[in-house]
């Protein structure tokens, strides 16, 4: 839906403004991380990249009543658009349509895209957009829908391309990393998120069908990394694969990133957020003739791995053999986009 430019737009307060619109529509990518799950909770690193899988949601001033595709909005139901209004609206009722292209609870950012989305929309609305303002509002709002989390998912899906992200920004320094995209912030806390150049690499995204919960998986990993050593020794060696993957990247060592893509697996099995059908995943992955690495992407307990091979439609048949949903995917620079 094009956005429909007015005279004026809505304020804070109902009031009319420049530049405002009764009706905007945006869209914004999944993502998949490469390296760094979880450990950038804790101030390490991650590596993740946008992908050619997008979300769309169009809102609308009209209508009595808040929907969402023509549903009355439910804070269960739609848990994030919810927290983007309670975050970010208080005029009249809005009309929400979604398009998802981003399977859901798979570990590929469809809650990310979707909050995004529905900030970039919001704000447009408002007279209020810019990529930075999208990026800060959209960690916000997943935030405190999900009881904690850290920007990588909504700031990959606002910016595109490929980030790295960290709440140690002096260690990049070295690596060249001095200008940050922006730096979100919440309870005293605070990222910097910088751009990242990829390659143009070809994935294999198994979805396991078994519902991924960020919030489970993210207490899970809190509750062992407060209480034992091992797992904060565990977390420390992630960041130090992360620091690896920058160089392989850089140099398109695709045999060594598939090993660390390998060991960063294993350190989220060891944390407790894997399952027998992600690994029956990762295993067929393993299998093919080609197959540099294969590991989980996102919160793990379900949702998705990913695979790095010179050989995607072989990978995407043993995943589908395995009991997967296979998705060969390509990177896309592609950021979130007013529509």
């Amino acid at each position: 839906m094009p956005v429909e430019q007015i005279s004026a737009p809505y304020g804070e307060k109902g009031e009319v403004a420049d530049d405002a619109c009764f009706s905007a529509s945006a869209s914004a990518p999944g993502k998949v991380i490469l390296l760094g799950e979880h450990a950038v909770i804790y101030g390490e690193a991650a590596i993740s990249a946008a992908i050619d899988m997008r979300t769309r949601v169009s809102a609308s001033v009209v209508g009595r009543e808040f929907t969402v595709d023509g549903h009355p909005l439910n804070p269960y139901r739609h848990t994030y658009i919810k927290r983007a209004v309670d975050t970010l609206w208080r005029d009249d009722p809005v009309r929400f349509i979604t398009e998802s292209g981003v399977p859901s609870a798979s570990g590929t950012g469809s809650s990310a895209a979707l909050t995004v989305a529905t900030v970039a929309a919001l704000l447009k609305l408002k007279g209020e957009y810019s990529v930075e303002n999208v990026a800060q509002k959209s960690f916000e709002v997943e935030y405190g829908a999900q009881g904690g989390a850290s920007p990588n998912d909504t700031s990959v899906s606002t910016h595109g391309s490929g980030i790295l992200i960290t709440g140690n920004p002096k260690r990049w320094v070295r690596h060249g990393f001095t200008e940050p995209l922006w730096v979100p912030r919440i309870n005293n806390r605070e990222w910097h998120v910088f751009h990242l150049d990829m390659p143009d690499l070809t994935l294999v995204v198994g979805n396991s069908g078994v519902k991924s919960k960020t919030p489970i998986q993210v207490a899970k990993i809190r509750r062992f990394f407060e209480k034992s050593g091992f797992a904060r020794d565990l977390v420390v060696e992630v960041g130090n694969i992360v620091e690896r993957g920058l160089k392989v990247l850089a140099d398109g060592d695709y045999p060594a990133l598939g090993k660390l893509m390998n060991r960063n697996h294993e350190i989220l099995h060891t944390l407790g957020v894997n399952c027998p059908e992600l690994q029956s995943l990762v295993d067929a992955a393993r299998s093919c003739p080609g197959t540099y690495g294969a590991k989980i992407t996102g919160a793990g307990g379900g949702g998705s791995m990913l695979a790095l091979t010179e050989n995607p439609d072989e990978v995407a048949a043993e995943i589908a053999k395995a009991g997967g949903v296979p998705y060969i995917i390509k990177l896309s620079k592609k950021g979130v986009a007013l529509e």
